[in-house]
């Protein structure tokens, strides 16, 4: 239990503390509910110096640009010529070629008990995480680790109604006192946000949200059953999963064909989303209105496309999911042309990727839908850090940030997949190991 206690405890800064079941509210507002086992930084001051700087905030990178790090915080950003800095018992990284990051923020990961694969996600850049609507447990192996693990975010059980598609990761809520009392629990716990998901019943939204923001953390859902203009309007924050505003857009009758069959099946969600897509209608005004009340409200789009990618085959015949998935392709490149806040969730793993680099193909295909090198980037760093409401320490290279940082290969300003070629990242102020 003593083990446990000292490697699961939450972060503010590089300081760690003991873990402890209270709710910290520090005084920019942001609450911080870090899971990790990030330990202090404890090395000597860090030169990145001749290197691109691409700091996240989406303005053109600095060239020939250097950064220190003392005491795993960013101390001094500038240009070669203004570097004025004592470099004894530095160390200092050459970083010409090469372009220098924040690390990156992935605001939609599974992991069950899988320590091997937050390694993996880590070295691979992924310096901080969030798995939305997964138990405290699927995480409690990282307890029992002393490697370097990304920072990791937690929200506890998704909140569903019965009959649950994943009732073991579900807390199935009774009425909304009950929902109400989740949040609660949940918080106490070390909660960054709640999920909702599919099933849940509508009239419960409100009750969620009130609760949830009442603590400054964001409600997110993932839907089928609800509209995405519903749950926008009942307050929640965050959608998950482009195929959640399908039944939006969609005509009455395919919007009743689809939600009576995932009704009658929870797995007949998998076909049928793609069957609704397909028959989607991109140039439909459904289409401009749902986009406008997500920016009038304000709401983040988590679009995982990368989970729902689906090509032709050699055979070049389109079916319908390859039709649907255009279609989400679409909705996402009309949403950011629109002005709607997108961040980036790889969902753990695709059909068109390989292990561990499902995040780098989110980018490619967010890259494809309309977006530049640079606003794939602010979306994966600056617009997650603000969605997990810690823009004050993660995110964007600045002084007085945490030195979570990400070396690669090539200009990542101008070809995004420059992003595959990491080349070192750095979390804490420390070096993870490759």
């Amino acid at each position: 239990m003593k083990h446990f206690l000292n490697h699961l405890f939450f972060i503010f800064g590089i300081l760690p503390v003991s873990f402890s079941q209270k709710q910290t509210k520090f005084k920019d507002g942001e609450y911080l509910k870090e899971f990790n086992t990030v330990e202090n930084y404890s090395g000597r001051p860090i030169l990145i110096e001749n290197i691109r700087i691409v700091d996240g905030k989406g303005g053109q990178p600095i060239e020939k640009g250097f950064v220190l790090i003392r005491n795993g915080i960013i101390a001094g950003i500038g240009t070669g010529k203004e570097k004025e800095v004592d470099r004894v018992n530095l160390e200092v990284i050459d970083g010409k070629g090469k372009s220098l990051l924040p690390g990156l923020i992935d605001a939609h990961f599974h992991s069950v008990n899988n320590n091997e694969f937050l390694q993996l996600y880590l070295k691979n850049g992924i310096t901080t995480l969030r798995d939305p609507g997964h138990p405290f447990t699927f995480y409690q192996s990282i307890a029992f680790t002393d490697k370097q693990l990304p920072r990791i975010f937690l929200t506890g059980p998704h909140l569903d109604y019965p009959p649950a598609a994943y009732g073991q990761q579900a807390t199935l809520v009774r009425n909304s006192e009950h929902a109400q009392q989740m949040v609660h629990d949940y918080v106490k716990k070390g909660a960054s946000g709640i999920k909702i998901y599919y099933r849940l019943p509508l009239k419960h939204y409100p009750h969620v949200v009130k609760t949830a923001k009442s603590y400054n953390i964001p409600v997110f859902a993932h839907l089928e059953l609800v509209t995405a203009t519903e749950a926008i309007l009942a307050g929640v924050e965050g959608i998950e999963h482009v195929t959640s505003f399908g039944t939006s857009i969609a005509s009455k009758e395919v919007r009743a064909n689809f939600e009576k069959r995932v009704d009658e099946n929870n797995n007949a969600r998998q076909e049928e989303r793609y069957r609704l897509w397909a028959s989607l209608d991109m140039n439909s005004p459904k289409v401009s209105e749902v986009i406008n009340i997500i920016l009038n409200k304000g709401v983040v789009i988590c679009p995982t496309l990368a989970a729902f990618e689906r090509q032709a085959d050699s055979s070049g015949i389109e079916d319908f999911r390859v039709k649907g998935f255009k279609n989400m392709m679409k909705f996402v490149e009309l949403a950011h042309k629109a002005g709607v806040k997108i961040v980036i969730g790889s969902h753990s793993a695709s059909l068109y990727s390989r292990h561990g680099w499902t995040y780098q193909r989110e980018m490619e295909l967010l890259g494809i839908a309309g977006m530049t090198p640079l606003e794939v980037i602010k979306s994966g760093t600056v617009n997650n850090a603000a969605y997990f409401g810690n823009s004050s320490r993660l995110g964007s290279i600045e002084v007085g940030k945490i030195a979570d940082l990400v070396i690669v290969d090539g200009d990542a300003s101008s070809d995004i997949t420059a992003m595959y070629k990491i080349n070192a990242v750095m979390l804490n102020g420390n070096w993870v190991e490759k």
